[in-house]
């Protein structure tokens, strides 16, 4: 699930779907020339020098081109020489040329504190294509509500997603059936097309419809998602000296932008940390 096909213009706009037959990000001119899930590399966004470099490439997307509309769902990322965390802001408008206005930041509860002039890497996600960009915060205020005004970007890189990665997982999840019942089940593997779950016993047929609610720990972030899904396989599966548990493959029927960044963003966080222990 992870073969790749480059375009040979990574630059060009995602919404040009005759370039891109990519199942996930993958460019020979980005550092380490490694595939990367859902996620776009992050090299090109270094501090104000990035922008006009993006600015320069002719095919590159403007943010007006990718539809973004109010109350989307974008992740913000403070540029720093360490990892910083990923938090999932709500667009309130944008004008175009001039700022996004979003909402500020909660780490654990608490607003994050931002100054102006502070450097960002902007990702979100529209339809099928994901995208980023280089941001600054232009003005901070707390009037009326807390909210903070990013400069509008020169240039937007987007890669279109065709499929999506698989990563393997271990969350303890809650599915309830379309009469009810609750069961209690874990998540074995994920992707931002569906999830793979086991439960002691079978919870339904193929066809039926399953609301699969699950915690996701992003960094220091919980996020609670509820996923309406429909059953595509049952099988049983038996290790050695182990007790019988039963697979279901199951499709999610729609995935809005918030659970498309958090889902993302664990499938490239559990690559990170498997990459380490290889190491």
């Amino acid at each position: 699930m992870l073969k790749t096909v480059r375009s040979s213009d990574p630059l060009s706009c995602a919404n040009d779907s005759n370039r891109y037959k990519a199942t996930i990000f993958s460019d020979s001119t980005w550092p380490g020339k490694r595939n990367v899930s859902t996620r776009l590399d992050d090299s090109s966004f270094k501090s104000d020098k990035a922008e006009p470099a993006l600015a320069r490439d002719a095919n590159g997307c403007s943010l007006s081109q990718i539809g973004l509309a109010i109350g989307d769902s974008i992740q913000l990322q403070v540029q720093s020489d360490l990892e910083q965390p990923r938090c999932i802001v709500t667009l309130i408008g944008y004008l175009e040329g001039q700022s996004l206005i979003v909402t500020t930041p909660v780490v654990n509860g608490s607003m994050l504190l931002i100054r102006e002039g502070q450097d960002f890497v902007v990702r979100l996600f529209s339809g099928k294509s994901a995208y980023a960009f280089a941001a600054s915060a232009k003005r901070v205020t707390n009037t009326p509500y807390p909210h903070i005004h990013l400069s509008y970007p020169k240039a937007v890189r987007g890669m279109i997603v065709r499929a999506s990665p698989r990563g393997r997982t271990n969350i303890i999840c809650h599915a309830t059936t379309e009469n009810g019942r609750g069961v209690a089940c874990v998540a074995r593997d994920i992707s931002l097309g569906g999830v793979l779950i086991s439960a002691n016993s079978r919870i339904g047929e193929v066809g039926d419809p399953l609301t699969l609610n699950f915690r996701v720990k992003i960094a220091d972030t919980e996020h609670m998602l509820t996923m309406g899904s429909t059953i595509r396989s049952v099988n049983t599966s038996r290790a050695d000296n182990a007790k019988p548990e039963v697979l279901h493959g199951l499709s999610f029927d729609s995935i809005g932008s918030q659970e498309t960044l958090v889902i993302s963003t664990l499938l490239y966080q559990n690559m990170v940390w498997a990459q380490s222990e290889a190491a």
